[in-house]
């Protein structure tokens, strides 16, 4: 008889671990086989002591050999929990299920934290990134920060930050310190709409206990960007507030602001983190790019380079084809003035005057230049641009200037200077300097000038240690930045600053390569080299970044194609144009 070999089966029962755990826990509730008491608040709890190690690395260790005959018979005492508390954990102990409330979930994070229960410590962050709403975050936040929480925290300050003017009207941003409200106040990611919204959130805090919070008013208002709010709102409602005009401080920052909205020329001379708006404003500091020649042809083409994102993106074109043209900001716009519409053809220089609007990404003619000027370069003083030099459609080089006024939208001559120049380098730095270029007779210069406003003549500055045409010059900081150009033998990598109050030039750092015919413009106090030709006279897209601070170059995205020719500064653009 053949014999049948039978095949091991395993065969797991349904409930099995869980009927288990329940007839455990019903052990528990009525003192069977319990080894444990635990005591909190005076209230006596049984329990296993292997259930408990199983479940928390607090108890694992309490019970571990080293302690064992230690705590032999006497009760464990547990400090920082309810009892009301302590009756759920060991029923989730023992069942896995626990009821979790708004009015609970943070004693129980304490309890989770204490006793290492790192499962019921995730479930309950989870719970409460799902109940954050503005009258509960800051708390939320707190308490993650209280136990450790860096996810929960995290998600809790973000969602501060997204929803600032909302929390700002709760109870516990009312009781929220000095230092934790001059973090939010001075933050670029707060997201409001306006800055007017930034102040009112400060008056709230600070009338909540005006007596105790007065002395505060100091520090905290300097996070507030009095320059980007309306002026009709600084006179209606900030010079009202009484704090405000018994502050000195505050004062010195309405004079500021005020300075900012009357001289819009000169808002790049303001270096403040206030003059600088918050990324939910919907706009971002650009390097803006227009113009030049690309091959041998001219064109409209515009770019603006992002350096957070460090990337070129195309915007509108301009209305005409012109490079070696001047490129200005006055207010709010920027001006392509002259240049030439074919290149290296003086009968093709452009009198013609375009202006373009940011914040419609938008191209418009102006009055035009009261004579055709290319190798021209242009800036802006007081409100009024200036058209420096170049040459005429003869191609003679010139000494006359012309001086724009936006208001009225007309030219007017003004002091010529008192040598011929085309390509020269055009900035203002307190007065309007011109510096280097091409002589009449066709000579690179060492040699600058200014204009003096008083007397309204130019007066000499000291001369370069290079003579220097078609170069890019930049201020900021106070100080003049010359680099690059043609020294009449050869194209030059070499920079130099000057330094206005004490009329000298000291060389810097060389960029990595020669460069004239570039663009130039100055972005967060550094300065940027865009595009030109190189030492072998050929068209290149590399763009440079110097750090005056650091006397250091680096590179940056490139140009989206060779260009030279090409005029720079820089604008603020909404970001739906990026």
């Amino acid at each position: 008889m053949a014999s049948v070999e039978l095949s091991q089966v395993y065969v797991p029962v349904a409930n099995y671990c869980v009927q288990m755990m329940n007839s455990l826990n019903e052990f528990r509730k009525h003192n069977i086989l319990c080894e444990v008491v635990i005591v909190v608040n005076g209230k006596q709890f049984f329990a296993h002591r292997n259930v408990l190690a199983a479940s928390s690395p607090y108890f694992r260790a309490m019970f571990s050999s080293n302690m064992r005959e230690h705590l032999e018979n006497k009760p464990v005492i547990l400090e920082n929990i309810t009892a009301e508390i302590m009756d759920e954990l060991l029923n989730f102990i023992y069942t896995g299920s626990i009821k979790i409330t708004p009015f609970n979930v943070k004693d129980f994070v304490s309890a989770s934290n204490y006793l290492m229960m790192t499962n019921l410590k995730e479930t309950c962050i989870s719970f409460m990134k799902a109940m954050l709403n503005p009258a509960n975050c800051l708390g939320i936040e707190a308490t993650a920060f209280k136990f450790d929480c860096s996810a929960l925290r995290s998600t809790a300050s973000q969602y501060v930050y997204d929803n600032f003017v909302a929390v700002s009207q709760t109870d516990e941003f009312k009781l929220l310190s000095a230092d934790r409200l001059a973090e939010y106040l001075s933050s670029d990611d707060i997201r409001v709409e306006r800055e007017e919204q930034v102040f009112e959130c400060l008056m709230q805090w600070i009338n909540h206990d005006i007596e105790t919070r007065r002395g505060f008013f100091k520090q905290l208002s300097q996070h507030v960007r009095f320059p980007l709010i309306s002026p009709y709102y600084l006179a209606d409602h900030v010079e009202t507030e009484e704090i405000v005009l018994s502050s000195p401080e505050c004062t010195s920052l309405l004079l500021e602001a005020k300075n900012y909205h009357m001289l819009p020329d000169r808002r790049h001379l303001i270096k403040s983190s206030r003059t600088k708006p918050r990324r939910s404003m919907g706009v971002i500091s650009v390097i803006f790019a227009a113009g030049g020649i690309q091959g041998s042809t001219v064109m409209r083409d515009t770019f603006g380079f992002f350096p957070a994102a460090n990337r070129w993106s195309p915007l509108a074109h301009m209305i005409i084809a012109r490079c070696r043209h001047g490129l200005a900001v006055t207010g709010d716009m920027v001006y392509a003035v002259g240049g030439q519409s074919r290149e290296g053809a003086a009968q093709s220089s452009l009198n013609s005057v375009e202006r373009y609007d940011p914040r419609t990404n938008t191209w418009t003619m102006v009055a035009p230049m009261n004579m055709r000027r290319s190798l021209l370069n242009v800036a802006v003083l007081d409100g009024n641009m200036y058209a420096v030099g170049g040459c005429d459609e003869s191609n003679f080089r010139l000494n006359s200037v012309e001086r724009y006024n936006p208001s009225t939208n007309t030219w007017t001559f003004t002091a010529p200077m008192t040598t011929c120049r085309s390509s020269p380098c055009v900035l203002t730095c307190r007065v309007l300097y011109v510096i280097g270029g091409v002589s009449y007779v066709g000579m690179s210069l060492n040699t600058g000038e200014y204009l003096d406003p008083m007397t309204n003549t130019w007066r000499a500055i000291a001369t370069m240690h290079y003579k220097r045409a078609s170069a890019s010059g930049a201020a900021t900081n106070g100080k003049i930045y010359v680099i690059g150009g043609w020294d009449g033998s050869v194209h030059l990598n070499s920079g130099e600053v000057y330094d206005p109050d004490i009329d000298q030039w000291s060389l810097i750092e060389p960029a990595s390569t020669a460069r004239w015919d570039a663009g130039i413009a100055v972005e967060s106090e550094k300065i940027y080299i865009v595009g030109g030709c190189d030492r072998n006279a050929l068209c290149t897209l590399e763009t440079e970044c110097y750090n005056p601070d650091k006397d250091r170059w680096s590179k940056v995205a490139s140009l989206p194609v060779a260009t030279h020719g090409i005029k720079c500064c820089t604008i603020q653009l909404p970001h739906k144009f990026a």
